[in-house]
């Protein structure tokens, strides 16, 4: 059955029409020498209550006036910020908002803690960006759904966010960036117009909204269905403050000054990592079976971290898994892990693993390396979050 379901999908797009596809090849594949690999060096366990799982939507890490390290991470269900001290894996104190009235954040998605008195939250339902402090209190919400725009189709105009870890709320020149993403498969009519980051002016708490699709990844009304593979946007900030854009379809990575719409292109890829194309089917909607099938077939790019203390880049990568079947598990891929540097050369990449064993959404730097969580099945009543930490090593 397995093999009749590939030999149709196989079938189909040897027979479609390529004159919509998008090939996206990676010039330095196999041509690129690595002088260093990441290796296991520690780990660090962080204690949960039993209202709170392993595996948080969304985590922030940041030092607080004392100099202390902050780690902190949402409870959807309790709609509730934890903070820990990092070092210790000691918990600090909560945050927790009602779900209704003037002080009501109704689905907290993500958040920005710049201080005490200033928690930025993002509201789903809304949406709205929305200033807090410490004592749950609502101070500003601010409309991510532009007034002059027609409240029936801003999805088409405007960016949906989904932050977590990996893609989290940042501040750059007194100005909080949202990166969002588009819902569908943009066609050329938007590509110019389609922006997905919006950047809210802490001071004025007006929000503009910037940067867009690249034409040569996703114009040509290239299919790129299936927004959780291929439309996906992860950040970085460069030192020098420019917007680090990690697209899951290209093997280079774009940089941008938050107020300005134009992009540098560097190269960012894996010397293992093979042509991206585009889907060749062209139905209004794809079926499900067909996104899968290309998603496990293609290798795609995901988060871009930066290590401030070793000064390199780390941007993640999951490779193709050609014997997939209809029944594998999205968390198959295998995980590589690219490093470079501060002008993007390549060091060398490191396989970890799975998505079975890695959350990698939920990755974050620190002084002591890069850390990722970890699933780990010998915590059987999920009373820690777990992290692996990653150091450098050269070969």
């Amino acid at each position: 059955m397995q093999k009749i379901f590939y030999i149709t999908i196989f079938t189909f797009l040897l027979m479609s029409c390529r004159n919509y596809t998008i090939d996206i090849k990676n010039e330095q594949a196999g041509k690129l020498s690595a002088t260093y690999q990441l290796v296991i060096h520690g780990e660090k366990k962080i204690p949960l209550d039993n209202e709170t799982a392993p595996n948080p939507p969304y985590m922030q890490i940041y030092t607080d006036a004392f100099g202390i390290q902050i780690l902190s991470f949402l409870n959807p269900y309790r709609n509730t910020i934890y903070l820990y001290n990092y070092a210790e894996g000691t918990f600090i104190r909560s945050i927790s908002y009602e779900r209704e009235g003037p002080n009501g954040i109704l689905h907290p998605a993500g958040y920005y803690i710049k201080n005490m008195d200033s928690i930025y939250v993002y509201n789903m339902m809304m949406p709205e960006l929305v200033l807090t402090d410490s004592a749950s209190r609502v101070k500003q919400r601010s409309s991510l759904i532009p007034d002059h725009s027609d409240q029936n189709l801003w999805t088409v105009y405007y960016p949906q966010y989904m932050p977590c870890t990996v893609i989290p709320m940042m501040e750059i020149d007194e100005t909080l960036a949202l990166i969002g993403y588009s819902p569908f498969s943009l066609k050329d009519s938007l590509i110019d117009d389609f922006r997905f980051t919006a950047f809210m002016d802490m001071k004025t708490f007006q929000v503009t909204f910037r940067h867009t699709y690249p034409v040569e990844l996703y114009g040509n009304n290239a299919n790129w269905d299936g927004v959780e593979f291929f439309t996906p946007v992860y950040p970085a900030l460069s030192p020098s403050g420019e917007l680090i854009y990690s697209f899951p379809v290209s093997h280079d990575i774009y940089l941008a000054k938050w107020n300005t719409g134009n992009y540098k292109v560097a190269y960012a890829g894996s010397n293992t990592a093979k042509t991206i194309r585009s889907m060749d089917q062209r139905e209004t909607r794809t079926p499900n079976q067909i996104i899968l099938a290309h998603y496990f077939q293609y290798d795609t790019y995901s988060a871009i971290l930066y290590d401030t203390w070793r000064k390199t880049y780390y941007r993640f990568m999951l490779q193709h898994l050609p014997n997939a079947s209809p029944q594998t598990a999205v968390g198959k891929k295998p995980i590589v892990i690219i490093m470079m540097d501060e002008q993007f050369n390549y060091l060398g990449e490191t396989l970890i693993g799975t998505g079975e064993e890695w959350n990698w959404t939920n990755s974050f730097v620190t002084a002591e390396g890069l850390n990722i969580e970890y699933i780990d099945e010998e915590d059987e009543n999920e009373d820690y979050l777990n992290f692996k930490i990653f150091k450098i090593k050269e070969l």
